[in-house]
This record gives structure tokens, sequence and C-alpha cells, in this order.
């Protein structure tokens, strides 16, 4: 679970540059997204804007356009329209995650709606 508020002391390994960048947050297997505005990024981390009427997951993906980059976040803390988000699985594309989330989950109802065929023309 985030804290509501940044940590007290600045636990950063990188400073982080500011920055005003379009970006989104997609979840929900990609079927939800939330436009957000970047204020500051380094490789493992950023500080977001979002509206603060909108609920967004502890966990989802940020696109960066600008930058051409997806990576999988983390918030860690929350601040009326604020976000401050690590960045996970640095050595793996957050695309190729969400993929991979995907198609998990893709085949996940895959084999149960062939149980169900099966059920039904069985059964029946």
């Amino acid at each position: 679970m985030t804290t509501t508020a940044e940590p007290d002391g600045d636990r950063r390994r990188e400073p982080r540059l500011r920055s005003i960048i379009a970006g989104r947050l997609t979840f929900n297997n990609g079927n939800a997204s939330v436009d957000c505005t970047v204020r500051n990024l380094t490789a493992t981390g950023a500080k977001l804007t979002v509206s603060a009427a909108v609920t967004v997951p502890d966990a989802f993906d940020l696109l960066i356009p600008q930058k051409g980059v997806t990576r999988r976040a983390q918030a860690r803390w929350r601040r009326g329209d604020e976000l401050g988000v690590t960045f996970l699985g640095a050595g793996e594309d957050a695309a190729e995650a969400a993929l991979r989330r995907r198609i998990a989950a893709l085949e996940a109802e895959n084999a149960r709606l062939r149980a169900r065929v099966t059920e039904l023309t069985e059964g029946g």
C-alpha cells in the first residue's frame, strides 16, 4: 500500500530532471487509461501529475510517447494530484511485460471457454 504523502527525506538514488512531458497510465490489462504529466524523470522513477479525481491503482504501465518508452510503475507516494513512482523490472521492457500478462489472461480465458464448450456438448 502506498502512503499519502512523500516520505521524509530524499531517498532518490539519482537526481530527477524537471520536465513537462505528456504521458499515459494504462491498467486493467490495458482496458483503462488515464492521461498524466511527467513532472520529473530518471531511469528508476518519476513524479507524475494526474487528476485528483481519478483513481489510479498502485501498479500500472506508464507510456511516455515523446521518449518512446513504456515502463511498469509502482506508486510510492501520493499527494493531491501528484504521484511518485518507481519503475519495476529494470531488465524487462514494460511493453513486453504487459504483453506477457495479456497473453496469460487470454490463455486462461481460452481454457475456460474450451472447458465450457466441452461441458455443453457432452452434457447436452
